[in-house]
């Protein structure tokens, strides 16, 4: 090569390396980064499998929903987000994304719908997105068809239980019957729809639908039309039986006659007069009976071999017997061919009992400033049965308030006060009882005696009201709902009494409930941030010094009308 050809050879590597030493640096001299942030995990496809494709309509069945995110290599990944919802009933997941086994698991129950239907279960995770479906069954329809001549007015009675055989409340029944147009209506608190008809000339079939699905057929006939009621033979094995055996004075009892026959199988045409061996007087009704309850019609059983009816219980509290005459053939009102008893059943004198349930969870909303407490009231009556339809009413009384303030000891933030203003000793903080100890919202003599000018704690740091419209109102299983909401500053620095009343039948009940205003464990255990709560709004310091101290109380007179019922209550005085 000559002098010439390795000049230019020379130039040439000082250009390159002049380009990676430009292309290495920024405009300011720093060298550019060449890390490059990986991507989000992702998903190609979603395999979701569920334990139980029924669940029975009792409502405490439940199904395990497990998803799997798989790449394109079918091998699981992990935090990928994934979305299980449910069209209906109760859905409590397990997660978010998925785990390091590349799963995520959801529990489904039915929530309050007790009826036959069918959960669609929306599955998603980016873009993919499956639906699994779960029915729910169980539930059965029932019918108890009075008698009659043609043209006069008759009633079904149609029962909804659910698959453990509770009553099925609130839920439409569909009637269907030649000659007249559709019939709806809703199932009472007991399960219960009667459906008013005229008798027709001949025997006709009567179909009922309930909502989901399942139906039951009955045949009306009266008793002097063309078709005659076939006779009845071969009964073995009659029994009555009585649901539930207690009940408060009102409520219901299904009475279950059922006649069998060689090798177990059902009798129908069965006719059943029901009646009630009362000892004690306390009276009642049987929807068998006629409108005036002078007569006990016949009921006739149906292709199960079950004849039904139904006991209402009167206003008095005593011990009544059931008791079924019956025959396989036709007998007169005061013919009694043969008879079967069921075990006495116990009528309680009405009462209403009250009980507050929560699992503690707080709901924090940043956006509110407050803090919130989901309460369910549960109403009962004096046989444990749920009361439904029931009003519910809740307030508050806050007994007592606390002075003081938090700081970072250890591993979380912890509540004192100083024992004096030498600021020198840090110990427990100092409770102060309401000044309006009279609860009359009205500053008297000797209430203030912080000087404040106000009465402390202030009413409207806290309130209780229903979790949505209506919900103050007992459901079908005798439950109204109810949310505790305060201030975040005020949270552990107020005690609070809440107190739910409700009137059944004239009987008042109530249930109280007391906590300390509750704070988020997540919030004391972050000591990078001070809690919203950190100094009590109750402190009333002087401007000169940095933290409050145990201020003298005084005791004042319990009038004896709030609670707690002590002999004093310690106000709190100005801090001198």
């Amino acid at each position: 090569m000559n002098f010439q050809g390795i000049q230019q050879l020379k130039l040439l590597f000082a250009t390159v390396a002049v380009g990676a030493t430009v292309a290495g640096c920024s405009a300011g001299g720093a060298p550019q980064s060449t890390t490059t942030t990986p991507p989000p995990p992702s998903a190609a496809s979603l395999n979701v499998a569920i334990d139980k494709s029924t669940l029975k309509s009792t409502g405490g069945d439940t199904a395990v929903i497990t998803v799997t995110a798989l790449d394109s290599s079918n091998n699981v990944v992990a935090s990928i987000p994934v979305s299980i919802k449910p069209d209906s009933g109760v859905l409590t997941p397990a997660g978010t994304a998925t785990g390091a086994d590349g799963t995520v698991k959801g529990t489904l129950a039915i929530g309050a719908d007790h009826t036959d239907h069918t959960i669609n279960v929306v599955v998603t995770a980016g873009s993919i997105t499956k639906t699994v479906a779960v029915n729910v069954t169980g539930d059965s329809l029932s019918a108890t068809a009075g008698t009659g001549t043609a043209g006069s007015a008759s009633t079904i009675q149609y029962t909804l239980v659910d698959a453990a055989n509770s009553p099925i409340a609130d839920t439409q029944i569909t009637v269907s019957m030649p000659g007249q147009s559709d019939a709806v209506g809703k199932t009472d608190a007991n399960g219960k729809y009667p459906f008013a008809f005229t008798m027709p000339s001949v025997s006709t079939v009567v179909v009922a639908t309930a909502q989901g699905g399942v139906t039951t057929s009955t045949t009306v006939t009266p008793t002097n039309g063309t078709t005659v009621i076939p006779d009845a033979a071969g009964v073995t094995s009659p029994s009555l039986s009585a649901n539930p055996s207690t009940v408060s004075t009102g409520k219901q009892v299904e009475l279950r006659a059922l006649f069998i026959g060689a090798n177990n199988a059902p009798i129908p045409n069965v006719r059943a007069r029901f009646t009630m061996v009362d000892s004690n007087s306390i009276g009642g009704t049987l929807s068998s009976d006629s409108a005036d309850g002078l007569t006990h019609n016949v009921v006739y059983s149906d292709a199960n071999g079950v004849a039904r009816t139904t006991y209402t219980a009167g206003t008095r509290g005593g011990v009544i017997t059931p008791k079924v005459c019956w025959s396989t053939t036709d007998f007169a009102n005061d013919v009694c061919p043969n008879t079967v008893s069921a075990s006495s059943v116990t009528v309680v004198a009405s009462g209403v009992s009250l009980a507050v349930l929560t699992n503690g969870l707080l709901v924090t909303d940043d956006v509110k400033n407050i803090y919130s407490q989901n309460l369910v009231v549960q109403v009962v009556d004096a046989s444990n049965q749920p009361i439904s339809g029931s009003t519910v009413t809740g307030i508050v009384d806050i007994p007592r308030y606390y002075r003081g303030f938090y700081r970072v000891s250890g591993a979380a933030w912890t509540s004192g006060i100083y024992s004096d203003s030498t600021l020198g000793s840090f110990g427990a903080r100092q409770a102060c009882d309401n000044e309006d100890v009279n609860r009359n919202n009205v500053m008297e003599s000797a209430e203030d005696m912080n000087a404040s000018g106000v009465l402390e704690p202030f009413k409207a740091s806290v309130t209780i009201a229903p979790l949505s419209s209506g919900s103050n109102v007992t459901d079908a299983f005798g439950k109204a709902y109810f949310t505790l909401q305060y201030g975040e500053n005020y949270a552990s620095w107020e005690d609070v009494i809440l107190t739910f009343t409700t009137t059944v039948e004239g009987t008042e009940g109530h249930a109280a409930y007391s906590s300390n205003l509750p704070v988020p464990a997540s919030v004391l255990t972050n000591v990078t941030a001070s809690p919203p709560f950190v100094t009590s709004p109750y402190n009333a310091v002087p401007s000169s010094l940095a933290a409050p101290w145990l201020a003298n109380r005084t005791p004042v007179t319990n009038p004896g009308v709030i609670y707690p019922q002590t002999a004093t209550f310690n106000l709190c005085q100005q801090q001198q």
